[in-house]
């Protein structure tokens, strides 16, 4: 018995250690073993935004996994589940408000909770069966019943991030997801019946809409709207001092219907979150004469003509072309959406140090029949890989298909070295998750898988800027976002520049941590074996 508290007290220090337990209501510690029957309980959690903590009891503490989606009755429908810390068994009757400020700051209910059984021959196979990553078991619960499975997805994970999936076995108590929903038609608390924006001082209710940001606890002020903005045939626009853009009216993009003006208008209600992305860094625009779906020019140097705003930088950077152009100021984004720039591209360093980037990037491309989930997915498994490895990594949405992971560098290392590494860790995934990356660029390559392109981090390739609009059907915007808010992206473009603005005023929180967030390389490349 000695044994046991031993190990539940040291199981449970990562809870303790995220906690004030003079602030927060949650318990420390307590509550007793079952004796011949584990418990199970579901909680449903409205913090930075909605999930489940699935939590099984076992070895004395509740092991707990983070269930973006919640649990689904349907056999095919695989959620996602992140395991995270251990919690005590007094916690399986916790109800009530985690303060601001405090680690898990929201509200959570008892969304259902009973007895679990081990397939095998209790704690022990259980024990072992989570080890090697594949827990069958029983439900008895309010809600939930049947048989269901736990499985470790594949590849090497942190205790602080592992990914795993939760799936309903078929049996008698599955059902289609399509005929029934459990969460939608089961909300409310199986203690107090009150649902989970019901209890204390609730966050105000999810929003529902891709339009909406699923974190608006990240929002600071009221947004300016970029409808706002004059439309007429010759703007001004005061952010651009008196920019003219000409021929306003014209529709750039059939799907959506948004002109030229609405374009520029976007530019310039965002130019203050925007220009903290593109002000000292070499720039690549995407012009569209003929708008979304006509011939694109990419334009990397001065070409023919010189753009208002846009300035030009030292020949010898580049050598043997025609000056690079970068963009610093609110004037110089409007002298560029008047020329018909639609995209805005950076390279991965600062024109005042070029020959040693300052971040390294991983563009996750979609092959055909990846489903968004699968990208969810792949997102979290390459942040996990460079958890281990000790590089912090940011998050955006492309606007178009994929995601961006950004890593954040010091200067110590050169394109060559960078570009290297980076292929380094695209080949580690492939190697370890077959299923899911691959290391080659093509679309033959990586139909059914995700392919993490390390080529933008070779000298002079680039990445789309973050606010930036996408030429495509519905104008994509790419947005950053925080890693708590990927389970509930529902796209790439979820944002565009018809929906963006509430999201203008979340700006550039998420990736606020990323200056003091660098780091080098050296530690990493020896991890993985690359030096």
């Amino acid at each position: 018995m000695g044994t046991t508290a031993s190990t539940a007290r040291k199981a449970l220090s990562r809870y303790h250690g995220k906690r004030d337990f003079s602030r927060t209501p949650e318990p420390r510690e307590g509550g007793r073993a079952g004796k011949g029957v584990l418990s199970f309980v579901i909680q449903k959690h409205h913090a930075s935004h909605l999930h489940y903590d699935f939590r099984l009891e076992l070895d004395g503490t509740l092991k707990s996994w983070a269930v973006p989606k919640g649990p689904c009755l349907d056999p095919a429908v695989k959620r996602m589940a992140v395991h995270v810390e251990d919690h005590p068994i007094s916690y399986a009757d916790f109800e009530g408000t985690i303060p601001p400020r405090q680690y898990g700051a929201g509200t959570v209910i008892v969304w259902d909770r009973g007895d679990w059984l081990p397939e095998g021959n209790g704690d022990g196979d259980a024990r072992k069966a989570l080890a090697a990553g594949k827990l069958k078991f029983e439900l008895r619960g309010e809600k939930l019943k049947g048989h269901w499975t736990l499985v470790r997805m594949r590849g090497k994970g942190d205790e602080k991030h592992e990914p795993w999936l939760l799936i309903k076995e078929r049996d008698d108590q599955a059902r289609d997801l399509a005929d029934y929903d459990v969460l939608e038609k089961q909300p409310a608390s199986v203690l107090t019946g009150r649902g989970v924006d019901e209890i204390g001082s609730p966050p105000k209710k999810a929003e529902t809409t891709a339009a909406r940001a699923p974190a608006k606890k990240l929002a600071r002020k009221k947004a300016t709207t970029p409808e706002s903005a004059s439309t007429k045939k010759e703007t001004a626009l005061p952010m651009a001092q008196k920019q003219k853009i000409t021929h306003a009216e014209r529709v750039i993009d059939a799907h959506s219907g948004i002109t030229k003006g609405q374009l520029a208008a976007y530019y310039a209600a965002v130019a203050t979150q925007m220009l903290p992305h593109l002000r000292g860094r070499p720039v690549a625009l995407v012009r569209a004469p003929d708008g979304v779906g006509g011939e694109l020019f990419f334009q990397k140097h001065v070409q023919n003509r010189e753009i208002p705003g846009v300035r030009l930088l030292d020949p010898a950077l580049d050598p043997g072309h025609d000056p690079l152009l970068q963009i610093d100021t609110a004037a110089g984004l409007l002298g560029a959406a008047q020329m018909n720039v639609i995209e805005l591209h950076t390279w991965n360093g600062t024109s005042r140090a070029l020959d040693r980037p300052d971040r390294m990037t991983f563009d996750l491309d979609p092959g055909e029949g990846v489903e968004w989930a699968q990208m969810q997915e792949a997102a979290l498994l390459v942040k996990t890989l460079l958890d281990e490895l000790g590089l912090p990594s940011f998050l955006k949405t492309s606007g178009g298909k994929g995601l961006h992971v950004v890593v954040p560098l010091r200067r110590r290392h050169g394109w060559d070295e960078v570009k290297g590494f980076s292929q380094a860790i695209v080949q580690h995934l492939s190697r370890i998750l077959p299923e899911r990356f691959v290391a080659k660029s093509g679309p033959r390559n990586r139909v059914g898988k995700i392919f993490a392109d390390y080529l933008r981090n070779g000298f002079g390739a680039t990445t789309v800027s973050a606010w930036s609009a996408r030429s495509r059907p519905g104008l994509g915007v790419s947005v950053p976002v925080d890693w708590d808010e990927l389970p509930e992206l529902t796209g790439a473009a979820q944002w565009t520049v018809a929906n963006i603005a509430e999201r203008i005023a979340v700006g550039n929180t998420p990736w606020e941590a990323m200056e003091r967030s660098r780091t080098g390389l050296a530690a990493a490349m020896k991890m993985l074996g690359y030096m």
